[in-house]
């Protein structure tokens, strides 16, 4: 499914770990790996005598991140045999991005990301949110490897969480999700959070994994072993879990840490401005709180859920 990989980098050896895996996935899926720059000349105020310095220092400032994102593409060409492409992009760093992906037909933009967070990431605002918000393209923000994880099976995604809220806008995680499960291999685990509830109605049945309605809990189940329906043609391990909690994003965390999970695909709505940070999201909370590498999807369109679409044929097939 990846044919186009873009990997935005900014210099820094944080953005390294983003290379590498942006190799890596272009290596195992024969993609295009586009190494992109974004540089902005500053704003000068003064005279031409200060303009003119200041548009020589930023000729040889731009010459210097040309060379060095060459040395990156030269790296990456040297460890595997396909097309690597590196890019200066003039402009404001997001829309210069979002730009490139976009001109580009990018299927894939892998990142790492520095989560601001508070009002810094209100004004200030960060590149993975923007991405995530503006270009409709699934954004693979990564983590630095834990050394446990790298004494076991190396840099690749091994263990993947798909996070599924019974939304059709959830669902269209899975298409990205999964093409990424199968190149690595992974085993997917479908996880259902069911809002925990403090005041149960008398008389309601309660279930017996958490404070909910027996109800809400049995439906979570019946959805996530429908997906599983769905999905048997796929080339992947499924499993699938269904937990109780009062706080989505902590549930979704803690249960990706304690089964030594290395991703978690997720799709979201993608809430901007002051929204975000007054309601926030659960994939906000996934990339800025968490250590695991996060995959999340923000579909441009909604559709029909897959399940909506055959709960007729899972009704009979599970009754019978």
């Amino acid at each position: 499914m990846y044919r186009v990989i873009m990997v935005p980098v900014d210099g820094s050896a944080f953005s390294r770990e983003a290379v590498f895996q942006g190799l890596r996935l272009a290596k195992v899926s024969g993609a295009q790996l586009r190494l992109v720059r974004a540089a902005s000349m500053p704003v000068v105020l003064g005279g031409p005598e200060v303009v003119g310095l200041e548009s020589t220092a930023w000729k040889t400032e731009r010459e210097a991140i040309l060379r060095h994102l060459y040395q990156l593409a030269a790296e990456c060409r040297s460890t595997a045999a396909i097309d690597v492409t590196a890019t200066v992009e003039d402009g404001p760093v997001a829309d210069a991005l979002r730009g490139h992906a976009l001109r580009h037909h990018v299927d894939l933009i892998v990142m790492a990301t520095h989560a601001r967070r508070g009002l810094a990431r209100v004004w200030l605002g960060s590149i993975a949110d923007r991405l995530i918000r503006e270009t409709g393209l699934p954004v693979l923000v990564v983590r630095p490897s834990s050394i446990a994880t790298e004494m076991s099976s190396g840099s690749c995604f091994k263990r993947m969480v798909i996070a599924l809220d019974g939304s059709p806008l959830a669902e269209r995680s899975l298409t990205p999700a999964l093409a990424l499960a199968e190149l690595e291999q992974a085993e997917v685990t479908l996880l259902r959070i069911v809002p925990a509830e403090k005041n149960l109605p008398v008389g309601e049945i309660h279930s017996s994994i958490g404070p909910a309605r027996a109800a809400d809990v049995q439906e979570a189940q019946w959805y996530i072993a429908s997906i599983r329906i769905l999905l048997t043609q796929r080339r992947v391990s499924l499993r699938s879990a269904v937990v109780v909690a009062a706080d989505i994003p902590s549930a979704i965390l803690g249960y990706a840490e304690s089964h030594d999970a290395d991703l978690i695909a997720i799709a979201t709505h993608g809430r901007g401005g002051l929204a975000r940070a007054m309601i926030g999201s659960v994939a906000d909370r996934l990339v800025s709180d968490g250590a695991i590498s996060v995959l999340a999807i923000h579909p441009e369109e909604q559709t029909q859920g897959l399940v909506a679409e055959s709960r007729p044929m899972f009704a009979a097939e599970m009754s019978g």
